[in-house]
C-alpha cells in the first residue's frame, strides 16, 4: 500500500509539474490567471492574522512567493488523488477536482481551467498507460523535479515582482512637503509622519499590479452601465487639498504595529461627480482596484468631506505599493476599505460586497480605539511611558497610564496634526518597587474607553488592552 501511495504522489506530482508549465506559457502569452496565484490569495486571505504578521515580519518580501507553494501544494494533492486510481475513475477525479476549483474561485471551464488542468490530466493518462514508475535514479530525479517545481512557482512570482518594481513609474514631487518638526516626547515616541519607506503596506495579491499611467482609465458607472472615464492626466489637474491621515490595518493584532501617518494629496468625491446627475436609488458606491479587490461606502459618507481620493504621499505621486496612480482614503474604517490601484468608482442600487465582507468580515469594519506603548523605560524610581493612540475620525479625548494595575493616570497629549490621525503621548510615573508592566488605555472623540478585555480579530478587528513589559 505504502509503494502504491508513493507512486500515486510521483505521478501526480509529474502530471501537477507538466500542467503548470504549461499553465505558465498560456499566462506570459495571453495573460490566463495563474491558479498557484489565484489559490495562493485565498490562502493568504485566510490565514489566520496571528501568523501571517508573524510570517511577512519574518519573510518579508519572500512571504507571498511562499504562499503560492500552497497553491501548487493543492493541485498536486488532486492529481496525485487522480494518480490512485485508473481509467474513468482518474479522469472523474481530475475533472471533478477542476471544477470544484473553478466554483470556488470564480473561473469555471475557462481558459484558466483548461491550461492546467488539460495538459496536467493528459500527462497523467500518459503515464498511467506507459505504466512509469520511478525507480533508482530516476525516483531521485522525480524528487529533484518536484522540489524545483516549489522553488521555481515561489521564484517566478518574486522575480516577476521586482521586475514589475524596476518597471514601475517613479513618484515625482507633486507639491511642497517637509516633515514636520519634531518637538514632543523626542526619543520617546515615534516621529509624528511616517516615512513613505516605513509606512506599513498590505495587499491580498501575489504580485501587486504596475499601472501604465499612460494607457490606464477609471471608469465611473451606474449599476454596470458606463457614464464617465477619466484618465490620469484629468485627475491631476483636478484642484487639490493636503491633510494628515492616519491608515491601520485590521490584520492588527494586540501586539503589532501596521499603522502609519502621512500627508496625503487628493480631491473629493463631489469634484469629479455631481451627485445631483445620479439616478433616484443609488445606496452606495463601490471603489474597485484593478486587481479585483473592491469595497463599497454608504453614499452619504462617500460624498462627505471626509472620504478622499489621493494621488499623493509625503509630496510625492503615489508609488506603487501605496496604490499608484489613485487610491481612496475613508480614515473611520480599517486599511481594507481604503482600496488601492483603483480603476472604477460603481454606484450601485444594490448592496456590494468587497473582497473581505464576501468573507465575512464586516461592512462597517470602524476603526476600534487603540493604542500602542512606543517606549516604556525605568531611570531610578521613575518611569518614562510614551506612545501612540487612534479610534480613526473620532479622535482620542484622554489617555491614560498605570503601572501593574494601580491607579490610572493621565498622559500628556499632543494636539494632533488633523482630525483624522493618531495622537501622541507620554507621561512620568513614580515606579514602585518590582513594577514590571506597564498599561496604555485612550479615550475616543465620543467618549468610548479602549476595552480591556481582547475581542477577536474577526469579523470587525480586534479590540483590547495594550500592556508592555518596562525596560530597565
Amino acid at each position: 500500500m505504502g509503494e502504491l501511495i508513493r507512486r500515486a504522489i510521483e505521478r501526480g506530482s509529474l502530471a501537477t509539474a507538466f500542467g503548470l508549465a504549461v499553465h505558465y506559457v498560456a499566462f506570459y502569452l495571453f495573460g490566463v490567471p495563474l491558479w498557484t496565484e489565484v489559490i495562493g490569495e485565498w490562502i493568504m486571505a485566510r490565514t489566520p492574522n496571528t501568523y501571517s504578521v508573524w510570517l511577512l515580519a519574518q519573510m518579508g518580501a519572500w512571504a507571498k512567493p511562499f504562499a503560492l507553494t500552497g497553491g501548487l501544494a493543492a493541485l498536486g494533492f488532486v492529481m496525485s488523488q487522480a494518480a490512485c486510481f485508473t481509467g474513468w475513475r482518474a479522469s472523474m477525479i481530475a475533472f471533478g477536482g477542476s471544477l470544484a476549483y473553478g466554483f470556488l474561485f470564480g473561473y469555471p471551464l475557462g481558459w484558466e481551467t483548461f491550461t492546467f488542468w488539460f495538459p496536467a490530466w493528459t500527462m497523467l493518462e500518459w503515464l498511467e498507460r506507459k505504466a512509469v514508475a520511478p525507480v533508482g535514479g530516476r525516483r531521485l530525479a522525480l524528487q529533484a523535479l518536484m522540489g524545483g517545481a516549489t522553488v521555481a512557482v515561489a521564484g517566478e512570482s518574486f522575480l516577476r515582482d521586482e521586475r514589475l518594481a524596476r518597471g514601475a513609474v517613479k513618484p515625482v514631487r507633486l507639491w511642497p512637503f517637509a516633515m514636520p518638526e519634531e518637538r514632543f516626547g523626542v526619543g520617546w515616541v515615534r516621529k509624528a509622519v511616517t516615512q513613505i519607506g516605513q509606512h506599513y503596506t498590505m495587499s491580498k495579491n501575489s504580485v501587486d499590479p504596475a499601472i501604465d499611467p499612460a494607457s490606464w482609465t477609471l471608469r465611473v458607472t451606474v449599476d454596470g452601465a458606463q457614464i464617465a472615464v477619466l484618465r490620469y492626466a484629468q485627475l491631476l489637474q483636478v484642484p487639490r487639498q493636503q491633510r494628515y491621515v492616519t491608515l491601520r490595518c485590521v490584520s492588527n493584532t494586540l501586539k503589532s504595529d501596521l499603522m502609519g501617518t502621512a500627508e496625503w494629496s487628493g480631491f473629493l468625491l463631489s469634484q469629479i461627480m455631481d451627485r445631483a446627475k445620479l439616478p433616484v436609488g443609488i445606496r452606495e458606491v463601490a471603489f474597485i482596484g484593478v486587481d479585483g479587490h473592491g469595497d463599497s461606502l454608504p453614499i452619504e459618507y462617500a460624498f462627505s468631506d471626509e472620504v478622499m481620493l489621493a494621488v499623493g504621499m509625503n509630496g510625492e505621486t503615489l508609488n506603487r505599493a501605496h496604490g499608484f496612480p489613485v487610491r481612496l482614503l475613508c480614515p473611520r474604517y480599517y486599511g481594507f476599505k481604503n482600496v488601492k490601484w483603483m480603476g472604477e468608482i460603481a454606484f450601485v442600487t444594490k448592496p456590494y460586497f468587497g473582497t473581505w465582507p464576501k468573507m465575512g468580515y464586516t461592512k462597517e469594519p470602524l476603526v476600534k480605539v487603540a493604542s500602542f506603548i512606543d517606549k516604556a523605560r525605568r531611570e531610578g524610581n521613575k518611569v518614562t511611558v510614551g506612545g501612540v493612540s487612534y479610534a480613526g475620525s473620532r479622535g482620542i479625548k484622554a489617555v491614560e497610564v498605570r503601572l501593574d494595575g494601580g491607579p490610572w493616570m493621565p498622559a500628556e497629549m499632543e494636539n494632533p496634526l488633523s482630525l483624522y490621525c493618531w495622537t501622541r503621548w507620554m507621561i512620568e510615573l513614580e515606579a514602585p518597587a518590582g513594577a514590571a508592566l506597564v498599561e496604555a488605555r485612550a479615550q475616543d472623540g465620543n467618549g468610548a474607553w479602549q476595552l480591556d478585555v481582547e475581542t477577536p480579530l474577526f469579523p470587525s478587528g480586534v479590540g483590547g488592552p495594550t500592556v508592555r513589559k518596562l525596560s530597565i
